[in-house]
C-alpha cells in the first residue's frame, strides 16, 4: 500500500481510537523553514500568528486545532530583505497525521544597469564577480546578466575592450553594496584607445 494511502488511513484510525476514548483529536499547526537568514518574518493562521527568528528551523503556532478544522497558514510579514513562499500551509486538520508546512525563504535580489558613451565597436564584455556580459555596439544603455542579492557587495569591470577603444567604468559608480532595488546608475565611458 502507497505511503499516500496510509498516512489519510493513521490519521482516521487515531481520530477513532480517540473519540472511542471519549477525546477528540487535536493538531498543532506546524512546519519547517529554509533559508531564514534574517529577522521579521510573521505567520498567521486566522488570529494566530507566530514569528520565527532568523536562523529558526521549524514553527509551531500556540493555538491546537481540533479534527476536521480548516486551516490556512498565510504570511502576515515577509523577513527584512528575503521573500518568502509556502507549500502545504492549508487544508483540514485530520487528512495527515500531522500538519507540516514548508517555508522556504530566498534573499531579494536585483539588478545592474546604467549608460554606456562613445561605444562604436564590438566586443566590450562587462563583468562583476564571475558574470560576463558582452555589450553590443551603439548600445546607449546596460544591464549585466544576473542578479546581487540585498546586501553583497558588487564591483563591474571591463573584461575586454572593444576594438580600437578604451573602456572603463567611472569612479564611484560601479562597486557598492546592494540594496532594496536595481542599481540603475552605473556609467561606463569609451574613448579610441591611445596608439602606442
Amino acid at each position: 500500500m502507497k505511503l499516500s494511502c496510509l498516512r489519510p488511513l493513521g490519521a482516521l484510525l487515531l481520530t477513532l481510537g480517540l473519540a472511542a476514548c471519549g477525546g477528540k483529536a487535536s493538531y498543532d499547526v506546524s512546519g519547517t523553514i529554509v533559508g531564514l537568514n534574517n529577522n521579521g518574518l510573521v505567520l498567521a493562521n486566522g488570529g494566530d500568528t507566530v514569528s520565527p527568528a532568523a536562523g529558526a528551523t521549524s514553527f509551531t503556532f500556540a493555538k491546537r486545532i481540533d479534527y476536521g478544522t480548516d486551516y490556512n497558514i498565510t504570511f502576515q510579514k515577509q523577513p527584512a530583505h528575503m521573500t518568502c513562499t509556502i507549500n502545504g500551509g492549508s487544508g483540514s486538520a485530520g487528512h495527515y497525521v500531522s500538519i507540516d508546512a514548508i517555508v522556504t525563504c530566498g534573499q531579494n535580489a536585483y539588478t545592474l544597469a546604467g549608460t554606456i558613451t562613445g561605444l562604436t565597436a564590438d566586443n566590450l564584455v562587462l563583468i562583476n564577480g564571475n558574470t560576463q556580459t558582452p555589450i553590443t555596439k551603439d548600445s546607449k544603455t546596460f544591464t549585466l546578466n544576473g542578479t546581487v542579492a540585498d546586501g553583497t557587495s558588487y564591483g563591474i569591470s571591463v573584461l575586454t575592450q572593444p576594438t580600437g577603444l578604451t573602456c572603463s567604468v567611472v569612479p564611484g559608480t560601479g562597486t557598492g553594496t546592494m540594496g532594496e532595488a536595481n542599481v540603475t546608475t552605473v556609467q561606463v565611458v569609451c574613448n579610441p584607445a591611445t596608439k602606442s
